[in-house]
């Protein structure tokens, strides 16, 4: 018996692998039960997140995932595994070096690894692209596109797109696409202000700004006042923010990520308004 442990609620495709794998060699794969450790043959325990509990992880179990570390990889043989649960990658790696961002060490330069039938069931009708940056090859993302047109699939780019990347016939392609949720972008350094909203201006001349959704990143190299100018200047435009802290143990960090993601509270209540820290 085989024994999978996922520390977090999301779906982790490498542990799906590994579930294919060994289902193909006839062996029995189960969700991993604490209390039946000892019936396992073997353990297979995967974290995205350097933050997760990691309290329950035994001695005896194989570890691997950015939560754990960056040079684990699967065997050949599990990473060739093409499970068929409506998400997953086409290219891998990244053209950016940005510092904060643990892509380029763990992943490299982009590189082109498969298209939506090695993920899509064939049976759904919406799909989840997790690529960092498909946009950097732009005939790529214009074939995996034109496949999700063909199978009239609804798309999640669910790591967001480099808006930095985007001109105008990139912005019409986005325009033809469906979407399951807002189009997600990215606005993490405040000095690429001139980039953003270049792309912004492409891609609005075909899609509507509350359509439009960007991660904001927090706390890394910026200031209180740039945070705010960020998130503010979206706002200005009908655009959604999402912020994300990079320490959010940081009670500045998480108030302001309270703030600006309960959109009833940020549409109705400054900044200023809200308070240094509120209750849970």
């Amino acid at each position: 018996m085989i024994g999978l442990y996922n520390l977090e609620r999301n779906t982790n495709i490498a542990l799906e692998k590994i579930r294919m794998y060994y289902q193909q060699q006839g062996e029995k794969v189960q969700d991993y039960l604490p209390l039946q450790h000892s019936i396992y043959e073997k353990i297979y325990c995967g974290s995205m997140f350097t933050f997760s509990n990691k309290s329950y992880v035994t001695d005896d179990m194989i570890c691997g995932g950015s939560g754990f570390d960056l040079t684990t990889n699967l065997p050949n043989e599990i990473e060739a595994m093409k499970p068929k649960i409506n998400m997953g990658f086409t290219t891998r790696g990244c053209i950016r070096k940005c510092p904060f961002c643990i892509v380029p060490q763990k992943e490299g330069n982009i590189k082109i690894t498969g298209d939506i039938y090695d993920f899509w069931d064939g049976k759904s009708s919406e799909i989840i692209i997790l690529d960092n940056n498909i946009l950097a090859i732009p005939e790529h993302f214009e074939m995996v596109c034109n496949q999700i047109l063909k199978e009239n699939l609804k798309v999640d780019f669910n790591q967001g797109l480099d808006i930095r990347l985007v001109h105008n016939g990139i912005a019409e392609t986005l325009s033809r696409l469906k979407y399951s949720k807002q189009l997600r972008f990215s606005w993490d350094d405040v000095k690429e202000e001139k980039k953003i909203f270049k792309g912004i201006g492409e891609v609005i001349k075909y899609i509507a700004p509350w359509e439009l959704m960007f991660y904001v990143l927090i706390g890394f190299d910026s200031t209180h006042e740039e945070n705010y100018y960020r998130v503010m200047k979206l706002k200005e435009m009908g655009i959604d923010s999402f912020v994300m802290p990079y320490d959010k143990h940081d009670e500045y960090q998480r108030d302001f990520a309270r703030w600006v993601n309960h959109k009833a509270i940020f549409k109705s209540v400054d900044w200023k308004d809200y308070g240094k820290r509120m209750p849970v």
